[in-house]
């Protein structure tokens, strides 16, 4: 399933798994969606265009967590 949001922000949780950070990412339409930076969206965590108001392409797991965060185009 892919959708377009809107970040408002995100942080990094002190959990891990398996050793890769965890992080939570508030949209502005008010979700909230945790992922890995194994998850195949690190880059988007160290990515300008990717940050606080950026929008962003995601495709998630069947759980509702990010598996893929890209650029939107």
């Amino acid at each position: 399933m892919s959708t377009t949001k809107t970040i408002e922000r995100y942080e990094r949780l002190r959990s891990s798994v398996n050793g890769n950070p965890r992080f939570r990412f508030t949209f502005t339409d008010g979700t909230v969606l945790d992922g890995m930076s194994d998850a195949g969206w690190a880059y988007a965590v160290g990515n300008p265009e990717m940050r606080e108001g950026s929008t962003v392409t995601l495709e998630l797991t069947r759980a509702g967590r990010i598996r893929v965060m890209r650029e939107a185009s």
